[in-house]
């Protein structure tokens, strides 16, 4: 595991590596290039190379046991723990460690919610699922991540190409919204009105929003959303970086943890 600059969670665990493109949203893959520029993977992240792109890390699936403190982790930023070539097996080892370490929350976001439900899990209260949507033409993976039976299901918007025009998200707790990075030649533009489209929409259905960054070429670039204000009716830029409060036993679990670890350290 390890720290990251993603605004919305705290560390990364990549029990799985590799992946294969399956939408538009996919075209500037940063885990493809990564994986690349670094010699763990060698050929382009296709369905014609994905048995010998995706590959299981048992070594790693007990990373987050050594972490005392409660944090939130991001699940296979590099990868897709719903992967058609990741075992059944291997996903319930993941589980385990999730189920097994309350004191975390573990974001998990996938663009084959299809998976996510199919499999008989019974999904751990610090284990959130999620799903990608970059425009309206994968809005459809928010109804079936709403049969999702995770305590907290989220949808990231990212990277946003296009509207998403109408969607429902009354069974979703949290949106994530941000624009595509990568070079200036590669990037695609995000609108802002797509960004409060969703907002608006959020607004209406009482889900969590949090706008992340607007296209640049680099993360966390232009993290403020372009909305109006009711007063002036001018434009202005504001931060809206709101976040689901975890279930009641995850905050339990981590309460515990905080008060075992300053006990510790009052008896160092």
């Amino acid at each position: 595991m390890q720290e990251t600059s993603i605004s919305w969670c705290d560390m990364t665990w990549n029990p799985v590596h590799g992946c294969s493109k399956i939408s538009p949203g996919c075209k500037n893959c940063y885990a493809e290039e990564i994986s690349l520029e670094s010699g763990h993977t060698d050929n382009p992240w296709t369905k014609k190379h994905e048995a010998e792109n995706v590959s299981e890390k048992p070594h790693k699936v007990n990373e987050p046991h050594k972490e005392d403190n409660p944090r939130r982790i991001f699940v296979n930023s590099m990868s897709d723990l719903f992967h058609s070539e990741v075992s059944e097996t291997f996903i319930r080892k993941v589980f385990r460690t999730i189920r097994n370490t309350p004191r975390h929350t573990y974001p998990i976001l996938t663009k084959r919610p299809e998976r996510a439900i199919s499999i008989d899990i019974q999904y751990p209260p610090n284990a959130w699922v999620g799903t990608s949507v970059e425009s309206k033409t994968q809005s459809n993976r928010i109804d079936t991540l709403s049969q999702c039976d995770a305590d907290i299901r989220f949808v990231s918007f990212e990277p946003l190409i296009g509207s998403v025009g109408k969607i429902d998200l009354t069974d979703i707790d949290w949106v994530i919204v941000g624009g595509e990075n990568t070079t200036d030649e590669k990037r695609r533009e995000m609108d802002h009105s797509w960004a409060r489209n969703i907002k608006h929409q959020a607004e209406r259905d009482d889900t969590n929003y949090y706008f992340k960054q607007s296209s640049g070429r680099y993360p966390e670039t232009g993290s403020k959303l372009k909305t109006i204000n009711k007063e002036t009716m001018e434009y202005e830029k504001r931060t809206i970086q709101e976040t689901p409060t975890p279930n009641k036993a995850v905050q339990n679990a981590r309460a515990n943890t905080d008060a075992t670890n300053q006990s510790s350290l009052k008896n160092f």
